[in-house]
This record gives structure tokens, sequence and C-alpha cells, in this order.
């Protein structure tokens, strides 16, 4: 065997080892969480605009991800590329809910229509 096909050999198993860590994280995984206090100094138009750009990542990520899925490595790449950013999307996602729910915020999602709840 050539010293370069091993040696290329070698890096490819290295690369798959080191992705399975990433891919292995799930929506579910406790791994991701926004830093805390990360949305404190939001009112609730603001939670409601952040929340609105969140979604739109969201959907947005995911629809690379399908994409990249209906190619055979496809899937492996877009797990590569794209899941953590989406975990961590998703994590924001909940402590924005959070802190919505916390300052009492009606649950529309629209700007326009997010203000406190007495």
């Amino acid at each position: 065997m050539k010293p370069t096909i091993f040696a290329t050999g070698l890096a490819l198993l290295s690369a798959l080892g080191s992705a399975g860590c990433s891919m292995m994280l799930d929506d579910n995984s406790v791994v991701y969480s926004a830093a805390p206090g990360k949305y404190d100094y939001l009112d609730c138009k603001g939670i409601a605009a952040r929340t609105s750009l969140n979604m739109q990542r969201s959907a947005e990520l995911s629809s690379l991800m399908q994409r990249a899925g209906q190619d055979p490595m496809g899937s492996f790449v877009g797990n590569m590329v794209y899941r953590d950013e989406y975990n961590a999307n998703q994590a924001d996602q909940l402590a924005l809910r959070q802190m919505a729910d916390q300052k009492r915020c009606a649950p529309d999602v629209n700007p326009a229509n997010l203000t406190p709840m007495h």
C-alpha cells in the first residue's frame, strides 16, 4: 500500500470518528443551552422579533439538512455542517420562550402584537 493512500485513509477515518461526536447530538441534547441572561435585556417586542428570526433560521437550516440528505453522503455532510447550529438555534428558542414566560409576554410571535400581560 502506498504511503499517501494510507495517510489519506487514516485522515478520513479520523475525520469520520470526530464527526460522529457532532452527529450524536440531537434536538433533545442537553449539551446545547443559551448563555444565562442572554435575553434578559429584551422586552416583549424584542423577544418576539428575536423569536421570529430564530424560527426563520431554524426553518432554513432544516431545509438545508433535508436538501443535503437527498445525496448518499449529503446527510453526513449536512449533519457535519448544519446540525450544531440547528441545535444551538433550538436552545436559543427555548431560552426565548422561557424569557417570554418570565416577562409574562403574550404568546403571539408577531412583534407588533407581543405585549406584557397584566
